[in-house]
């Protein structure tokens, strides 16, 4: 499957003023049509969003032309493909993708005379505009569903884009079961986005419970006494959630004093383009020297489908030399900010699957429910983040490191698929100059290119 652009085409044409209180005069549409423009799909939103154990349903309008489609019928199917190796090494027939029905569905007759019911505003005004050959309809995936991961090998690599994708795809066909012919399918590219208020990474912990055992004992192999995740005084972000706090303390074999290591995060959740306050104390009472304090954040990325398929990949990192060495008696504290961003890797990086090649951004995390095998969803890319602060020693000194968890998740504030434009459309009707644009797809509705996002074929012409 290939990337698909959400870029405006189109003819242009004098826009028509709105009539008041028009549904459609501050709405995004996404509009595509079958090779043989008898389907046209009309989507108000490409995102569904999964939030607190539940997803929004794909609601859109599907132009039919009757004398085509005659006693068939029109079909939609939500398909998850998951890809798992470079388009370019597929020899002698073999594939490294597999498909999955995760929704199908008869669009067209409309069996089901509730959806009449159920339409939205958006959805009224298009049945309006483009006449009564539009039909509305409604489509569900489960909350479970994996939400959408591209990986980018760290090789050059511009096939048909690595991970888990989803797309909606409407046919005309007497079953549902029949081989899709390419001219009388339209397929469109959905995604499934994680929101926030979504539970934070499963590493998080209860607000006033202590480890114990863990902070006053001293594990006697590695001469460390650590306590992760437990102290009663930590602090809570504005979603509730504990802020990620630890201690490690070193003590060093054949030597007095020991090391003493404190990091803790500013909150647990972080939506795509915030940086991450990192605050760090040290306390040195050893005769060892810390040369530098090393702060760098580490994506985790875990492909269920593949025992080996789990990979690191530094994100953001500071290497400190300010206020040191660090020697004997000295404390130090510092905060630093960090942005995770896009960079060069040696493993394949996890980025959020996307329309377009632009504006791409590093993969929101993704969990598991259980830690049981059977839990996991084989078609998941599990993707998890943390920062990890390291203090760099003298010579026979070893390092002394912990990590902090957290979740990168869209927020309700940051996230907005639909953008701020305004978008509305023309009532179609046939023009004498029709225009077939260089794919094939013949433009026979009137629109305006600011207003509605024709959504541009495929490779394949679909």
């Amino acid at each position: 499957m290939t990337e698909e652009d959400s870029g405006p085409s189109g003819e242009s044409c004098s826009k028509q003023p709105d009539p008041p209180g028009d549904s459609l005069s501050s709405q995004r549409v996404f509009k595509k049509s079958s090779p043989n423009n008898k389907l046209t799909l009309y989507l108000s939103t490409r995102d569904l969003i999964v939030s607190a154990g539940k997803i929004d349903r794909l609601q859109g309008v599907l132009l039919v032309d009757p004398e085509f489609v005659e006693d068939r019928k029109v079909y939609g199917q939500i398909t998850l493909t998951f890809r798992y190796g470079r388009e370019d090494e597929e020899v002698m027939g073999l594939k490294f993708c597999n498909e999955a029905v995760m929704c199908l569905a008869q669009l067209y007759p409309i069996t089901m005379p509730s959806m009449i019911d159920e339409i939205t505003p958006l959805q009224e005004a298009l049945m309006k505009r483009l006449g009564p050959n539009a039909y509305p309809f409604c489509m569900e995936i489960t909350p479970l569903a994996p939400p959408s991961v591209q990986l980018v090998p760290a090789k050059e690599y511009n096939g048909a884009p690595i991970g888990t994708s989803y797309d909606i795809r409407a046919y005309v066909a007497d079953k549902a079961d029949e081989k899709l012919h390419r001219r009388t399918t339209v397929r469109m590219g959905i995604r499934v986005v994680q929101k926030a208020f979504a539970p934070p990474s499963p590493y998080g912990y209860n607000p006033g419970t202590t480890n114990d055992t863990a902070a006053g004992q001293k594990d006697r192999s590695s001469k460390h006494k650590i306590a992760l995740f437990g102290c009663k005084s930590a602090p809570l972000d504005t979603k509730g959630y504990s802020a990620p706090h630890a201690v490690v303390e070193k003590y060093f074999l054949l030597s007095d004093g020991r090391v003493e290591l404190e990091a803790s995060l500013d909150k647990a959740v972080y939506h795509h383009g915030e940086e991450i306050q990192v605050t760090v104390h040290v306390h040195n009472n050893s005769n060892k020297t810390i040369r530098r304090i090393k702060v760098f954040v580490v994506q985790h990325v875990d492909v269920c489908m593949f025992s080996n398929g789990k990979f690191k990949n530094v994100v953001a990192m500071i290497n400190a030399k300010e206020d040191c060495p660090v020697p004997l008696g000295k404390h130090v504290t510092r905060s630093y900010n960090l942005l995770p961003i896009k960079s060069s890797t040696k493993n394949w990086i996890a980025l959020e699957d996307s329309y377009t090649k632009t504006g791409i951004s590093l993969a929101s995390t993704v969990t598991s429910c259980g830690n049981h095998p059977d839990e996991r969803n084989v078609f998941a890319i599990y993707v998890s983040y943390y920062v990890k602060v390291k203090l760099i020693m003298s010579v026979m000194g070893g390092n002394v490191s912990l990590k902090l968890p957290f979740s990168l998740m869209h927020t309700c504030n940051d996230y907005d698929p639909c953008g701020t434009l305004t978008r509305s459309i023309e009532p179609p009707h046939l023009s004498a100059n029709e225009t077939k644009t260089a794919s094939g797809i013949e433009s026979n509705t009137e629109m305006d290119p600011k207003v509605c996002d024709e959504v541009k074929p495929e490779k394949d012409g679909t």
